[in-house]
């Protein structure tokens, strides 16, 4: 807080060090951003919606190499060449290693006088098998430790408190149970709530051989409940999952810069999605995706071409984590491109109120000024220092060191809302919202305008 307080006195002594701004013309194109979004009459009123809902309902979930992801990208990109960018293109990833998950069950025997099928998802990649045995529940890896699991399914029943408290358990729960005797793993759900729908996410699977699979938040504590008093529990696990080489694509747009061509603002976000479900992707991270792509897509139609170039890139394969996916592709490719700045949206579209930046002081303070001077009337002014890195965007960072950009969004501090949908069947349309996604249209394409067109020099620090 103190940080943030001493940058705000900072923009209130030195404003007039940021001159490169033309305020009348730069008022009036971010009010022409927000009448062409906004407006119910515009054509783009609730385009970005519109078009994620065809890509969703047209395509279903887009699983990393599959088909369908195959099929969606190419769609994507038929799509973009015909908005009219300086340049559209697609990059071949070469040849990638994806999963298909087969079919998959967990049984429930005792104490259950009749077997009782129990909603679950396998993990990513977890290997096919069939186990049956009884249950230990734990709480913690220390605790794990602490109990003879040899020849026992481990079920970990971990506290909530955020996604990084539960993510450790999904990824590296698994090796941890099979290095203390375990046969089979199944995780709470890393989720806030699951109302009966199971969350499928990535797990360590090249140092697993038994399958690894995720239950829903009540069939967890069901099953604490029933060891907790004494009971014996038995369940079979099942899964089919299989690898296979294939291929998959980026798709990348752009708007040359006017005077500085060769300075980039990259944009976007991961177009590949789980499998679990008939929309799977919608939020994460359709919806992300095609915020960016309108934003370009409206600055473009406005006819406004900033000093330096806006680029839009859609990820491929962010899901799996591989280390030839979308994120490493680019920026072994383009990463001594003199990038200014990687903007990633993959926390939902819910309304935006600001943005998270990691970049230098005075960077930060720019980006902040510029927020806090013009974007106050879109309710987008509000900047979080040292917090602007996402998953894709930070292997960009990673390599380059380039300074990173995200949006902030309505929701709590441990993003409750999207992490109860997240990695799920319920990550459909429904959970979309038309007016809230056309705001996040309006914030990115105004903050990443403001950057481009800044007329003097980006701080490097």
């Amino acid at each position: 807080m103190k940080f943030i307080l001493i940058l705000v006195f900072t923009f209130g002594l030195n404003a007039l060090m940021f001159r490169g701004v033309n305020d009348k013309l730069t008022e009036h194109v971010i009010q022409q951003i927000r009448e062409q979004v906004k407006n119910p009459l515009s054509q783009n009123y609730h385009s970005a919606y519109d078009r994620l809902a065809y890509y969703v309902d047209t395509f279903g979930p887009r699983l990393w190499g599959s088909e369908n992801m195959a099929d969606a990208v190419d769609a994507l990109y038929k799509d973009i060449q015909t908005m009219g960018f300086d340049r559209t293109w697609k990059e071949n990833l070469g040849e990638i290693t994806s999963w298909k998950r087969g079919e998959e069950s967990v049984t429930l025997f005792d104490p259950r006088e009749i077997p009782q099928k129990l909603n679950m998802i396998g993990l990513g990649w977890t290997p096919a098998g069939s186990v049956k045995a009884e249950v230990e529940v734990v709480h913690s890896i220390e605790e794990l430790k602490s109990k003879d699991v040899r020849g026992k399914i481990v079920c970990y029943n971990f506290e909530w408190n955020g996604y990084d408290s539960g993510v450790a358990f999904r990824y590296a729960g698994p090796v941890e149970a099979e290095k203390a005797g375990a046969i089979g793993t199944m995780i709470r759900s890393v989720a806030s709530v699951s109302i009966a729908s199971p969350h499928t996410g990535m797990t360590d699977y090249n140092n697993i051989k038994y399958p690894a699979v995720a239950i829903t938040v009540e069939d967890a504590d069901m099953l604490d409940r029933m060891r907790k008093r004494g009971q014996k529990v038995v369940v079979e696990i099942k899964t089919e999952g299989q690898q296979y080489k294939t291929t998959s694509d980026n798709v990348i747009a752009e708007i040359k810069g006017s005077t500085y061509p060769d300075e980039i603002l990259l944009m976007g976000g991961h177009w590949d999605s789980w499998d679990v479900g008939s929309q799977t992707g919608a939020n994460d991270d359709g919806g992300g995706v095609i915020v960016c792509l309108e934003a370009l897509r409206v600055l473009n139609t406005l006819g406004i071409r900033p000093k330096r170039t806006l680029r839009f890139i859609a990820w491929s394969g962010e899901e799996m984590g591989q280390y030839n996916n979308g994120a490493v592709h680019y920026a072994l490719n383009h990463g001594k491109e003199n990038h200014i700045i990687a903007f990633e949206s993959d926390l939902g579209s819910t309304k935006p109120y600001g943005f998270g930046i990691t970049a230098g002081q005075q960077f930060t303070q720019l980006v902040t000024y510029l927020a806090q001077e013009y974007l106050t009337g879109i309710g987008a002014e509000r900047i979080f220092p040292n917090d602007g890195e996402a998953v894709d965007s930070g292997i960009l960072a990673e390599f380059t060191g380039t300074p990173l950009l995200n949006n902030r969004i309505a929701d709590n501090k441990n993003h409750d809302f999207y992490f109860t949908y997240h990695h799920t069947a319920g990550d459909s349309m429904w959970m979309m919202d038309p007016e809230d996604m056309d705001d996040n249209v309006v914030a990115i394409a105004s903050i990443m305008y403001l950057i481009a067109d800044y007329d003097g020099p980006i701080p490097k620090d």
